[in-house]
């Protein structure tokens, strides 16, 4: 895979080594930062629904919004982070979100919170594409696959901050400051990431030229477009899905939708209605989930480069391990609230590392081509349109039949996962060999 393998004329391998870590630590703080701006609803549900606001079925759409906007959002970020500079669309995404966050503390009328929690969506779809960007491109070949796996603990992080945060201060205030407070970590994480690139300037001019010399080294004089410094690119975005057989993984992903972000978004819900805990307690108990989560890219990376070598199969294995831990919180759903969210922590952290796998280390075998941030992107949109989807339903399941039957459905979309990853593996394990060489 193509990637600055460099240092750059009259840069040590020490200088580029310490430019390189404080980008990746600027890029992980704004994704954790991040995730206070996008998960804290989920913590603040239970509260809005018990003063009646809204019930569990207008919470549902208010997170659809948001999982359409973001996956809508993450397409077109994914494919405009191929042509604009990443520091531009991280700084815009986290500054509007910061704004949408201030927004929902303030209204009253139940009908704004979807528009601005659809803004919010569209905001924060600006910042994982580029991220990729950011390390198949500006990072040297050996930080990069490291930047990639670290990068999950980001997710990890910033979901039990947007847990234990809103926790206490729900406990202190309530609903309405936890938005106030978020807005303000994401302002200030908007400042840091603008200080942060002007202090790595020149870092970054010497990466981007360096990247650009590489890829160009790859491909036929015939095919080369200087203009603009532009990366060439030897197939379309829609052709690259029909080649390397990433269409086929597209139904995985979507099972990895529905159990990971739809889970994990009414897990607070259903630990507070089943055994009759408060708002606050329920988030607290919630923690465990992604502190639980963090785990699940580092198993998931070292099940694939020990063993498995395909990160499709790798997933079908975390499906399993999913599979099995809902069976659990079915079997546990009256008697235990602490097994359940042991259960339900797993299943999660399990689906984190499915993943990872997908958003992370399979758009890394597009580098050559210029297309990680454009692969990733698509695949993230898909895994967000499809939780925005099961998130509603789910909603409608568990207002209508309660949570034995929804619970019975997630047992069904563990099976089809396992099953449309045997099926997508063994095409992509042909496939992928070809990308990393550049014979696609």
């Amino acid at each position: 895979m193509n990637q600055p393998s460099t240092s750059p004329a009259g840069w040590s391998e020490k200088q580029i080594g310490r430019q390189a870590s404080s980008l990746f630590l600027y890029c992980f703080l704004a994704y954790t930062c991040s995730y206070l701006g996008r998960k804290n609803l989920s913590a603040c549900i239970p509260a809005m629904i018990a003063e009646g606001i809204f019930d569990k079925s207008f919470a549902g759409y208010i997170t659809t919004a948001y999982m359409l906007c973001y996956g809508f959002g993450q397409m077109i970020s994914g494919l405009a982070a191929s042509r604009v500079k990443p520091k531009y669309l991280i700084g815009l995404g986290l500054f509007g979100a910061g704004i949408c966050n201030f927004a929902m503390s303030m209204v009253d009328t139940s009908w704004l919170f979807p528009i601005i929690w659809a803004l919010n969506g569209a905001f924060h779809s600006m910042l994982w594409a580029p991220i990729i960007r950011v390390f198949t491109d500006l990072l040297p070949a050996g930080k990069r696959e490291r930047a990639g796996v670290n990068i999950a603990a980001s997710c990890s992080i910033g979901a039990v901050l947007a847990y234990l945060i809103p926790a206490l201060v729900l406990r202190l205030s309530g609903w309405r400051m936890v938005f106030v407070v978020s807005g303000c970590v994401l302002l200030g994480a908007c400042l840091m990431w603008v200080i942060g690139h002007r202090l790595l300037r020149k870092y970054l001019a010497l990466m981007e030229e360096a990247c650009r010399v590489e890829r160009l080294t790859h491909v036929a004089p015939a095919e080369r477009e200087t203009v603009s410094g532009n990366i060439p690119k030897k197939h379309s975005l829609p052709a690259l899905l029909v080649i390397s057989g990433l269409w086929l993984m597209l139904f995985a992903l979507v099972c990895n939708g529905a159990l990971r972000d739809a889970v994990e978004t009414w897990a607070p819900t259903f630990l507070s209605e089943q055994f009759g805990l408060d708002e606050s307690l329920a988030a607290l108990f919630s923690v465990l989930i992604p502190i639980v989560s963090l785990l699940g890219p580092y198993v998931a990376d070292f099940m694939h480069k020990r063993w498995i070598h395909n990160e499709i199969y790798t997933s079908g294995v975390l499906f399993v391990l999913t599979l099995l831990c809902i069976v659990g919180i079915f079997l546990t759903r009256k008697t235990s609230a602490i097994l359940c969210a042991v259960f339900m922590a797993t299943s999660v952290a399990a689906m984190f590392g499915a993943n990872h796998m997908f958003l992370t280390v399979v758009p890394y075998h597009f580098a050559p081509m210029g297309h990680s941030a454009s692969v990733s992107g698509l695949l993230n949109s898909i895994i967000y349109l499809a939780t925005a989807l099961f998130s509603s339903a789910y909603g409608l399941i568990a207002e209508g039949f309660g949570w034995g039957v929804l619970i019975l459905v997630w047992m069904g979309v563990g099976i089809a996962g396992i099953l449309f990853s045997l099926i997508s593996g063994r095409l992509w394990g042909k496939r992928y060999p070809l990308l990393d060489e550049g014979k696609l």
